[in-house]
């Protein structure tokens, strides 16, 4: 029962007693919170908790040493009793519980945890006394004291902004019921809404943004009086394109700030009242009719910002192949276990287009291992993996997808593929993989990066090749088998069959699939951000024993590069080189 955490002679119960021990030895007048006093805190789950009075030079400071349920695998939280302190001192949440360093777990002392506790909070009523440290904590935070400012159930805003720009200038706005979305144009906004599958008629509006040449600080301003006064110190250029919006509108305005480096976005909208006597709906007004009327009659609202961009999302603004992966285009050759998770993972890493082709539908068998679920068994593989990457990346620059194979889709429109970036083949068919191979040897053909699994999964390969040395017919031979193999296996083979006409299957699980979609996507990213070039082939095998349990063995040429007396599983890197003998070596020479 939860409650059997709590009981008497329960951790907590013990770790609580040598708290109130420590306290009651060390701070004479220590006493016990009662029920009523920890409902201060609410809606935090404290517990328990004790106030503590600390003598300084020249004044006593007073505190509540505060624990949870998790309590003692929680940390002791200290506030400082006063109702004066929150978005007034940095570091100070709402009823003055302090934010304070993070330090060991009290598991590991609990007088050691108070002691550090107690000294922590003492330095940062110190601190708070002097106003250039007050400053630059609230400006290296000021997302989040903003944030904290905000009214619960005001407007938020998901951001497609650009940051590198740092202009002033108009943006798009769209309005929904919960949120809006805030972006360079209205194409980019309504792009982002139909990949999320909203379809709401709202309309997109003007809104302005512009950097603050400083981050705010506390108080933060109430009224629109207020944020015009800040705007014409802070952000003078943003003032001039208020006059560029509806009268009768509300009006979003977007501010950024850079602090440590880091850039940081805050909102605010102002709202006129319901009509303006003599002015038509859209109709803009002069700048200082506009101050006017905002000053007089209008109200204004902060909101919190949060960015929905792709260099955010994809490694919040610190990912610096970032731009290299939004530029590029995959075109993804089979949507099945292996590349319908790919597909994923590439959309996730931040690249910015993706072209889906598959053939077939997904059947009820596939969902164990595929990234499709049965909401999508009967729909073409293509069509529902670009669905579902749209609308987990509203963000992501194109996505398209053709319910054809990559031959037919060629013949319809050869520049899908000879234009993309990367084009992978994870099609698990020496049909479509060879014809492709073939292909790939054309002057201006781009690489392509070939998954799959050997026989149960014993061993997956991601190989990249370009269309000079070695060619997949190097690899492979003419029956799509590795030239050189990793495993051996008694009888005819371990394809499996489903009682039905011509289908056959790799017996292999959801783990092995997940072990080929990191080895595949890593090798692409790497290849895309400009890290490794073809030709590589990288190789991730299965342990030993897994292998013998299947009935196979491995072959003297991966016993080569297994580490000697090893089992376990591991990733190595197979040297590639041209056979000599295949067609392509022949042609070449």
């Amino acid at each position: 029962m939860p409650g059997e955490l709590l009981g008497s002679a329960s951790e907590f119960d013990s770790a609580k007693r040598t708290l109130g021990h420590w306290l009651r030895d060390r701070i004479p007048d220590a006493r016990v919170l009662t029920l009523d006093e920890l409902k201060r805190y609410e809606p935090k789950q404290f517990v328990a908790g004790w106030q503590v009075r600390i003598a300084k030079a020249d004044n006593a400071l007073l505190f509540d040493a505060l624990v949870d349920g998790q309590f003692p695998y929680s940390p002791i939280r200290i506030a400082y009793r006063s109702d004066e302190t929150f978005l007034r001192w940095p570091h100070v949440e709402p009823a003055g519980v302090l934010c304070l360093p993070r330090r060991a777990p009290p598991t590991s002392s609990i007088d050691g945890a108070i002691a550090v506790a107690l000294e922590d909070a003492c330095e940062l009523v110190h601190q708070s006394s002097e106003p250039g440290f007050v400053e630059a904590e609230f400006q290296r935070e000021f997302v989040s004291y903003w944030h904290q400012s905000v009214q619960v159930g005001a407007t938020r805003a998901r951001s497609l902004l650009d940051l590198t720009d740092q202009r002033s200038r108009l943006i798009a706005v769209w309005f929904g019921e919960k949120y809006i979305v805030v972006g360079e144009t209205a194409d980019a906004v309504n792009a982002w809404l139909k990949n999320w599958g909203r379809t709401e008629p709202n309309a997109i509006t003007n809104g302005v943004f512009g950097f603050l040449d400083r981050p705010p600080t506390p108080p933060f301003p109430k009224t629109p009086r207020e944020v015009l006064a800040l705007l014409d110190a802070r952000a003078p250029s943003v003032t001039p394109l208020l006059g560029r919006l509806s009268i009768l509108e509300k009006a979003t305005i977007v501010l950024a700030a850079t602090a440590a480096s880091r850039v940081g976005l805050i909102g605010m909208t102002i709202s006129p009242p319901s009509n303006f006597d003599g002015f038509r709906k859209n109709q803009v007004a002069k700048l200082s009719t506009m101050r006017t009327l905002w000053t007089m009659k209008s109200t204004a609202q902060r909101m919190k910002v949060e960015r929905v961009d792709a260099p955010w999302i994809h490694g919040r603004g610190m990912n610096r192949h970032q731009s290299k992966l939004a530029a590029a285009t995959v075109v993804l050759a089979g949507c099945g276990s292996l590349g319908s998770q790919v597909g994923i993972r590439l959309a996730q890493s931040g690249v910015g287009g993706i072209v889906a082709l598959d053939p077939d539908e997904l059947s009820s068998a596939n969902i164990g291992r595929h990234a499709l679920g049965m909401g999508a068994v009967g729909i073409n593989k293509a069509a529902a993996l670009a669905s579902i990457l749209r609308s987990r990346f509203p963000h992501i620059r194109q996505v398209q997808h053709f319910p054809v194979s990559w031959q037919e889709q060629y013949s319809n429109d050869p520049t899908i593929l000879e234009q993309a970036t990367l084009v992978v083949a994870c099609m698990g068919d020496w049909g479509g993989d060879g014809q492709l191979g073939e292909w790939q040897r054309r002057p201006g053909r781009p690489p392509v990066v070939y998954g799959w699994l050997d026989e149960h999964g014993s061993a997956t390969h991601a190989l990249a090749l370009s269309n000079t040395g070695p060619a997949l017919s190097c690899i492979l031979d003419s029956a799509g088998f590795l030239r050189v193999p990793e495993t051996r296996w008694e009888g005819e083979g371990v394809m499996q069959s489903e009682p039905a006409c011509g289908t056959l299957y790799q017996p292999y699980g959801p783990i092995d699939a997940a072990v080929g979609e990191v080895l595949v996507s890593r090798l692409c990213i790497q290849l895309l951000a400009g890290e490794l070039s073809p030709p590589r082939h990288h190789v991730s095998a299965r342990s030993t024993a897994e292998l013998q349990r299947a009935g196979g063995s491995w072959s003297d040429a991966h016993l080569k590069h297994r580490p000697p007396n090893f089992h376990g599983a591991f990733e190595y890197e197979r040297a590639v080189t041209q056979c000599g003998d295949c067609p392509a070596c022949q042609q070449a020479t």
